[in-house]
């Protein structure tokens, strides 16, 4: 039986009396293979048809309610014109749009799926006609070499092109929002003992108190009336404090009056939960070595 994410096989199914369903996995990052599929810079390098064909026009308006047009031309005068609407843009996981191949043939509506395995794409493609008798025109067509050729020309393209490459990055600040910013520093600096880096007012009644763990890279900002920021105080949940000794990190804490929970074993992660005054929940974290 073929593994439905072995690269370099196409199946192709029928789940009802109506539908195609095409799937074959690729050696590239899902969201390659959606950029692929979907952008002009790429779409005409592989879905250029048959042997000699190219694609001559490539016009995407890439939202729900925006359409594409591919005009594909062979020798003569010998033209393919695909086009039709996107219904649902969810990118790199999806992507639902009805097309048409032009004058004598139906409308379909196609559903492109992207799952990821690993370094590795299934694509499936679901295409659904409007009778029966349109779907099996479609097969007998050529339809299935078209798209086997499509894909092979695809996994060769996919080789010579990749995503930009991803930006360091750090995650700095947390913003965890509070109905009291006083009382919440009182919590934060008197008896968690973060360190208060920044406290100031930049004017409309917001206030930015910017505070670091002890020993942490990463800050929070405690945050009330901030512009952008809208989330009810208290609603953040299941920050994560790392600690090297969970059981005597939590005797501190306790005995500097922060309330603690019991220490979980949660399948030998060790947990201590804790809640602000607004209700925001935290976790001291251990991961104990591995024997």
């Amino acid at each position: 039986m073929t593994l439905l994410h072995e690269p370099g096989v196409t199946t192709f199914e029928l789940p009802s009396d109506t539908e195609i369903q095409i799937r074959r996995t690729v050696a590239a990052p899902r969201a390659l293979v959606f950029d692929c599929y979907t952008k002009p810079e790429h779409l005409p390098n592989w879905m250029a048809g048959p042997p000699g064909w190219s694609m001559q026009v490539c016009e995407i308006d890439l939202r729900p309610g925006g359409a594409f047009r591919y005009v594909l031309r062979g020798d003569g005068d010998a033209e393919l014109v695909l086009s039709g609407t996107y219904q649902e843009i969810d990118r790199p996981l999806r992507v639902v749009s009805t097309e048409t191949w032009g004058p004598g043939w139906p409308e379909t509506l196609n559903t492109l799926t992207l799952t990821a395995f690993g370094s590795h794409t299934l694509i499936t493609t679901l295409v659904r006609y409007p009778s029966k008798e349109a779907r099996d025109a479609a097969l007998q067509s050529g339809m299935k070499e078209g798209m086997e050729a499509g894909f092979g020309t695809l996994e060769t393209y996919l080789k010579g092109v990749d995503l930009p490459p991803v930006p360091d990055m750090r995650l700095e600040l947390v913003p965890v929002p509070v109905a009291d910013v006083d009382r919440a520093l009182a919590f934060y600096v008197d008896l968690l003992g973060f360190h208060l880096d920044h406290d100031v007012q930049p004017g409309n009644g917001a206030r930015v108190t910017q505070l670091t763990p002890p020993g942490s890279a990463c800050s929070i900002v405690l945050y009330k009336d901030l512009p952008g920021l809208d989330l009810p105080a208290g609603t953040l949940r299941g920050l994560h404090l790392v600690v090297a000794d969970i059981h005597k990190s939590r005797e501190l804490l306790l005995a500097r009056g922060v309330p603690l929970g019991t220490v979980d074993d949660l399948g030998g992660i060790l947990y201590a939960p804790f809640a602000d005054p607004d209700g925001n929940t935290w976790l001291l974290q251990e991961i104990p070595p591995r024997p």
